[in-house]
């Protein structure tokens, strides 16, 4: 295939090298479209995510420009500090705006199509204004319902500032040609807040298959490495935030520092983490350990090679978001077992797929007891995980996501 005429621009406050959460998505989605021979440039931040701090290699930049896997991609510095407040989130974005504008230019200049992605509300406004000014198409891909998500989780309660926020989200919505998340509840929540129904559609975080190909335990190294003989791993891999309410594995953790065999693993970075290193001192949890996030050729081990993968949630977590470890942890057929709002995204996903267990949010005892059942053989693990792995092949394998939008951003390009 010959390369489209002009080119997509992708416009988004996190990407590679970070590596969890929208920073992977949206770079999974870009290189796939790259691979399509599709020319592809991104204006995005200096990697932070998601420790909240600028990545060693480019802390002495106020501009970078490179290439990878076929994208170019043009960064700019931002204001960034480790566990951020609401006040400390608004003035990084507001930075990223003011230094990032020239080179949100350079990936918009002479493009027919631009992708804005949410939940950086700010950069993705001014991405959206920018590209109508240029008189260039936008797709806005809303990752997480903002402000709602960080109304609901209390991370904003200024109310000048939600009401700004909530502007902006309905001038964004305004502005789009089309309105892309990642579920229904998702999209029933931007409808309510202003987004016309035609608009809206539900686009799936993806999973390659091969790369999530569950390993057996004589060859697993998370089991090598991690698990002594005998030993019962709960594991929670990735962001360490508010939403993910981490607290609750410590209450469940303590209920369960009786049981020597259980242990568990904590893989990741994030806002909380000192807090939640601290309180996991304070309560003596010998049975919580913490490491850093591992390379991604580490994942598929760990997901399957682990007796229970934790997805936790706040209960005000509902349809604001659909975590993208839940879908890359079904793809490697890992044992889920899911401490969420019974009305979220999450629990209506594990509901239909069959592929996990669920407790009520927050419910430290209902959690134990679930670790508890499994450890003691009372749940067919086998059945869940196929069922799991089974559900998140037919549904969000990557090229039967992504492949008929490679194919519209194709016809787009040719008929502008």
């Amino acid at each position: 295939m010959g390369r489209a005429r002009g080119h997509l621009a992708v416009i988004s406050s996190n990407y590679w090298p970070e590596p969890t959460g929208v920073s992977r998505t949206v770079t999974e989605f870009t290189e796939f479209l790259t691979r399509r021979n599709l020319d592809v440039r991104v204006a995005t931040a200096m990697p932070y995510y998601p420790q909240w701090e600028i990545y060693p290699g480019y802390r002495r930049s106020l501009y970078r420009s490179e290439r990878r896997n076929g994208a170019t991609i043009f960064r700019a510095w931002h204001r960034v500090r480790p566990a951020p407040s609401a006040v400390g989130r608004m003035l990084q974005e507001a930075t990223l705006c003011l230094v990032g504008l020239p080179m949100m230019l350079r990936a918009l200049w002479g493009a027919r199509l631009a992708y804005v992605v949410v939940p950086a509300l700010g950069y993705a406004f001014l991405g959206a204004f920018v590209a109508r000014c240029l008189r260039i198409p936008v797709i806005l891909v809303v990752k997480d319902v903002m402000p709602e998500a960080a109304i609901e989780t209390g991370l904003l309660r200024n109310r000048v500032v939600i009401a700004v926020s909530r502007w902006l989200a309905r001038r964004l919505y305004a502005v789009a040609s089309e309105i892309q998340t990642l579920g229904e509840g998702m999209a029933r929540r931007i409808v309510a807040a202003g987004g016309a129904p035609g608009k809206v559609r539900v686009v799936p975080d993806t999973i390659d298959g091969r790369e999530l190909a569950p390993v057996p335990q004589e060859q697993n190294e998370f089991r090598r490495q991690f698990v002594p003989p005998g030993g019962f791993a709960v594991v929670h891999a990735g962001n360490m935030g508010r939403k993910q309410d981490l607290d609750l594995l410590l209450r469940a953790a303590d209920r369960l520092r009786a049981e020597p065999d259980i242990r568990f693993l904590v893989f990741g970075d994030g806002a909380v983490r000192t807090d939640f290193l601290r309180r996991r001192d304070q309560l003596h949890l010998k049975n919580v350990s913490h490491y850093p996030l591992q390379e991604r050729s580490f994942l598929s081990h760990m997901l399957c090679g682990a007796d229970v993968v934790l997805v936790s949630q706040l209960a005000e977590v509902v349809d604001i978001v659909v975590p993208s470890k839940l879908v890359t942890a079904m793809g490697a057929g890992a044992m889920i077992l899911a401490a969420c709002a019974h009305e979220s995204e999450t629990a209506k996903l594990i509901g239909a797929s069959g592929g996990g267990l669920l407790v009520e949010a927050g419910d430290d005892a209902a959690l134990a007891g679930a670790i508890l059942s499994i450890r003691d053989g009372k749940v067919n693990t086998t059945a869940y995980r196929t069922k799991a792995r089974t559900y998140a092949l037919a549904r969000f394998d990557r090229e039967l996501v992504y492949g008929p939008l490679a194919a519209e951003v194709v016809r787009r390009l040719a008929a502008a």
